[in-house]
């Protein structure tokens, strides 16, 4: 697992120095917390992010799935939802890493 770095902008502005994705990437999520990722295959992929526990009436919790159209740059915010309350990070899947850069940013 590769925890993602997490780059805060200042007044003075921000180098957004997106790296390759990893198979097995985690991220810090909560409250400013948004993950960058920039598609720059000629193909879409996805990046499930797992969502740890149930639901009220007692079924596995659906994990998030975001599809990055080729060639595009999304945003996604990383909600609570998503902290695994073993490690307090989020588990994100991949379904390419080649040619996909990702950063975590905090606001």
């Amino acid at each position: 697992m590769a925890e993602i770095p997490v780059r805060t902008p200042s007044y003075e502005g921000l180098n957004l120095n997106l790296t390759a994705a990893a198979a097995s990437d985690t991220a810090k999520c909560g409250p400013g917390y948004r993950l960058l990722v920039n598609n720059g295959s000629g193909s879409s992929m996805t990046v499930t992010i797992a969502v740890p526990g149930n639901t009220s009436y007692g079924v596995a919790a659906p994990d998030k799935v975001f599809t990055i159209p080729a060639g595009q740059l999304w945003e996604i915010p990383l909600l609570d939802v998503y902290r695994d309350p073993a490690d307090r990070l989020a588990h994100l899947t991949w379904s390419s890493t080649t040619t996909v850069t990702r950063i975590v940013v905090k606001r």
